[in-house]
C-alpha cells in the first residue's frame, strides 16, 4: 500500500508540472522550466523589432523565488540583448508552485524566428515602426461585450461618442471617464484594422471577445502603477534660465512587450517638450493583458516641471 501511495504521488504531482507548463507563448517562442512547477504564469512575446531583424536565440535566467512562490528576483545570464528584457519582464510576474524545491531556479527562453517571416530590410534592423494614427478618423462601430442588455444600452445612452463622430483624442478623453464611471473594471480599445473606419470596443472581465480590440486605452493614474523603469527628465538649462515651469501632456502607445511605442505631444511649453519626449519614450511598463492576450495601451502621461526640482 505504501508503494501504491508513492506513485499515485509521483504520477499527481507529474501531471501538476505538465498542466503548469501549458501556456501559449508568442510566435517562435519555447520555454524551458527546468522541471520547476508554476501555479500561473504570463505568456512570452516576441519583441517585434527582434522578430522582424531574425535576432535569434536562448537566454538564461537565474531566477530567485520567495516563500509563497512568487519571484522575487531575476538576472540574466546569457542570451541576445534584444531578447533579454521581453524575457525579465514576463519572469517577473510568474507564480511557482510553493513546493519548488529550490528558491533558485534557472529558465531558459528560446526565441527562433517563425518561418515565412519577411527577411529585415537591409539597415532597417532595429528602425522603430510607426504606428497609424486614428486622429480624425471616422468611428464606424461601437461594440459592447459581457453586459447583459439593460446595462449596455444605459451605456451606449451615456457615451459622449456615437457612431459616424471623428476620432479625436478629448473625446475618447471625455469617452474612458464616462466608461470608467459607469463600471471601473470595463476595458476600453480602438480597433483599426479596417484602414478606413474606426471600431470602438468595450468589454467586461471574462467576455468572450472574438475579434479582441489591439489597443485598450487605460487612465493616467492607473498605468503608472505598472511602471517597471522610469527614467527622470532632465530639466532643460534654457527652460531654467528663462523661468519656465508647467506640464507637459503627451499621449502614449505602450506595445504589447510594455515599451513605450508612439508619443503624441497634446500639450507643453516648446523649451520642455523635448526633454519629456526623451525620458518617456525610455519608460518600460508591466505587460498588460486582456482576456490573458498581451495587448498595446493607449494612455495619458504627465511631466511636471518646477523650478524648485
Amino acid at each position: 500500500m505504501p508503494m501504491l501511495k508513492s506513485i499515485l504521488a509521483i504520477t499527481i504531482l507529474g501531471g501538476l508540472t505538465a498542466l503548469a507548463q501549458t501556456v501559449t507563448d508568442g510566435p517562435g517562442v519555447a520555454v524551458d522550466l527546468g522541471g520547476a512547477a508554476v501555479m500561473h504564469r504570463t505568456p512570452v512575446t516576441y519583441p517585434v523589432n527582434a522578430r522582424r531583424a531574425h535576432v535569434e536565440g536562448a537566454v538564461v535566467l537565474e531566477v530567485t523565488i520567495d516563500s509563497t512562490g512568487s519571484v522575487a528576483d531575476a538576472r540574466v545570464l546569457s542570451g541576445p540583448t534584444e531578447l533579454r528584457k521581453s524575457s525579465i519582464l514576463s519572469v517577473m510576474q510568474w507564480h511557482f508552485s510553493k513546493e519548488t524545491p529550490s528558491a533558485t531556479r534557472q529558465v531558459r527562453i528560446t526565441y527562433q524566428a517563425p518561418a515565412g517571416d519577411p527577411p529585415p530590410e537591409p539597415g532597417a534592423a532595429m528602425a522603430a515602426q510607426p504606428r497609424a494614427n486614428p486622429e480624425g478618423k471616422r468611428v464606424e462601430h461601437i461594440t459592447i461585450l459581457g453586459l447583459a442588455a439593460e446595462g449596455r444600452n444605459e451605456l451606449l445612452s451615456r457615451l459622449p461618442v456615437h457612431e459616424g463622430d471623428l476620432y479625436s483624442s478629448d473625446l475618447i478623453r471625455q469617452t474612458l471617464d464616462t466608461i470608467h464611471q459607469f463600471d471601473e473594471h470595463l476595458a476600453f480599445g480602438v480597433n483599426d484594422a479596417s484602414g478606413s473606419g474606426l471600431t470602438l470596443q468595450i468589454a467586461a472581465p471574462g467576455s468572450a471577445v472574438g475579434g479582441a480590440p489591439k489597443r485598450i486605452t487605460i487612465g493616467g493614474n492607473v498605468q503608472q502603477s505598472k511602471l517597471i523603469s522610469k527614467p527622470r527628465p532632465v530639466y532643460p538649462p534654457e527652460a531654467k534660465a528663462a523661468r519656465v515651469q508647467g506640464q507637459v501632456s503627451l499621449q502614449a502607445v505602450i506595445a504589447a512587450d510594455g515599451h513605450v511605442a508612439n508619443l503624441t505631444v497634446l500639450s507643453g511649453d516648446p523649451l520642455l517638450v523635448p526633454s519629456a519626449l526623451a525620458a518617456v519614450s525610455q519608460w518600460v511598463y508591466q505587460t498588460t493583458l486582456l482576456n490573458g492576450m498581451p495587448v498595446e495601451v493607449v494612455t495619458q502621461i504627465d511631466v511636471n516641471y518646477t523650478l524648485a526640482q
